[in-house]
């Protein structure tokens, strides 16, 4: 939770300075600190559906949202910079500079438009799906293991009562 709440500190601008905003660091280059948001947003959701498969998680749909929350804003961004920018580039997508003298290169502009806004829905559909797949994950953990303590209860009753 201080990893989540640390990077959404960053996320949000408290420790830059700047809101980083939705792209959270974009570069058309791409951005290796994407993965590392991944595989953090991954692993700290690996202790949840630890405690859920023992069937020890107290609030299951309360955990469920709390994680999925916490993973669409630590994982979203950099889940959707980096399938975006994979699908783009991978079409032969690339970027060129903005025409605006004023700005000179700060603005890049995709050279298949079509093809950009294409990579964005994917990227957009995939950002909202992996942390809804884990948090509804961890829920399904927690009710297979709340139905196998009842049945190993009942079951116990019935070997006494024998």
């Amino acid at each position: 939770m201080i990893i989540i709440i640390g990077i959404t500190s960053l996320y949000l601008g408290f420790f830059s300075g700047h809101y980083m905003g939705p792209q959270m660091g974009f570069s058309t280059q791409g951005n290796p600190l994407s993965w590392v948001l991944i595989i953090i947003g991954i692993l700290s959701a690996a202790p949840f559906a630890f405690t859920a498969f023992k069937g020890k998680l107290k609030r299951p749909i309360r955990s469920m949202l709390l994680v999925g929350v916490a993973l669409f804003i630590l994982i979203g961004p950099a889940i959707y910079n980096s399938v975006a920018f994979a699908i783009y580039t991978q079409g032969g997508g690339d970027w060129k500079c903005g025409d605006d003298p004023d700005y000179g290169c700060e603005v890049d502009i995709p050279t298949k438009p079509d093809d950009w806004s294409m990579a964005q829905n994917v990227g957009l559909v995939f950002c909202n799906l992996l942390p809804a797949c884990i948090a509804i994950g961890i829920w399904q953990l927690a009710r297979a293991a709340k139905s196998d303590v009842k049945v190993d209860v009942s079951a116990s009753k019935l070997s006494r009562e024998e």
